[in-house]
């Protein structure tokens, strides 16, 4: 299966264009940050948050992405400030990436508007020597290649304490990542420019349970539009329940639990729907989230509370 994996990742790398593939999160309703620089700062707390996501259990070289997201807002909450640093694995293949994020919100009597903008970079590495090549000479799969590359990213971000909407290009430069020319083959792998649209809203059901639903639809250059649709159950405030359909992916069954007043505690299955559902039991992905009010807090009734 290792070896099946590696040949997909190679025949999709020599081919003209290659859309280099961001991770997608299941739990994308609790982490806005890592699709929305606008995001930063909307809690009016200090909100640091821990993820880690292994996909396809049971395929060997399956990505593995690891992700620390940490905001605040500051200067009575006009002001966002963010930071996610992020690793991902996939076969030979590891990126590590580092972004600074900055929000500017504006207080309406609907809710708060803010616009963000963000900036960082990409450190991608490849190690060509843990293959069995069997052509020793071959140009495409030789050395262990690094690319660093500059990204930044903007968007807006609206919401109030029962509903939000996002629009973000987190992405905008189309970096070139690795190219080669070997016997009249081109390996010219590029980032593609990303798209995202979120939205949710907060019912009340009775005094103690809410409905939640919420959606995500992301568009990637050169490949076709995706979504995901979720519907969660919140019981008195502090029990999550939820299960969403991403488009010809997965079935995705999730929860969060709120410990306390600091300690929010995510997880989420998917089982996968398409071919590959043959060879891989699913996805894990658990997130933990630690929040804390600080020395300058002031309520705001504007503030989400439960995105």
């Amino acid at each position: 299966m290792k070896k099946s994996l590696v040949a997909i990742i190679l025949m999709i790398m020599v081919s003209c264009v290659f859309s280099q593939q961001r991770p997608v999160m299941s739990t994308y309703m609790f982490n806005g940050l890592s699709l929305n620089p606008a995001y930063a700062g909307s809690l009016n707390i200090l909100s640091a948050s821990f993820l880690h996501r292994k996909q396809w259990i049971n395929v060997d070289g399956a990505p593995v992405s690891n992700i620390v997201a940490v905001h605040s807002s500051f200067y009575g909450n006009q002001i966002g400030l963010g930071l996610q640093a992020s690793q991902d694995v996939i076969g030979v293949h590891k990126e590590s990436a580092v972004y600074l994020s900055g929000a500017y919100k504006i207080k309406t009597s609907a809710g708060i508007l803010a616009m963000g903008l963000s900036g960082g970079f990409d450190n991608r590495r490849s190690d060509f020597t843990q293959l069995n090549i069997l052509n020793q000479e071959d140009e495409l799969l030789t050395g262990t290649p690094t690319r660093f590359t500059p990204n930044f990213g903007t968007g807006i971000y609206f919401a109030n304490p029962k509903m939000y909407v996002g629009i973000s290009v987190p992405y905008i430069l189309e970096n070139s990542l690795y190219q080669v020319q070997a016997d009249g083959t081109t390996s010219d792998a590029k980032e593609s420019r990303y798209y995202y649209i979120t939205g949710g809203l907060v019912l009340d059901i009775n005094q103690s349970v809410k409905f939640s639903p919420s959606a995500l639809i992301r568009y990637q250059e050169q490949s076709r539009l995706g979504w995901d649709l979720n519907a969660t159950i919140i019981f008195d405030g502090i029990a999550y329940a939820g299960v969403s359909y991403r488009s010809g992916d997965a079935l995705v069954f999730l929860t969060q639990l709120i410990l306390n007043e600091n300690f929010r505690l995510g997880y989420a299955y998917d089982a996968t729907v398409n071919a590959l559902n043959n060879h891989s039991r699913g996805t894990h992905e658990i997130m933990l989230n630690y929040r804390v009010k600080l020395r300058n807090y002031k309520k705001d009734p504007q503030c989400p509370v439960y995105f």
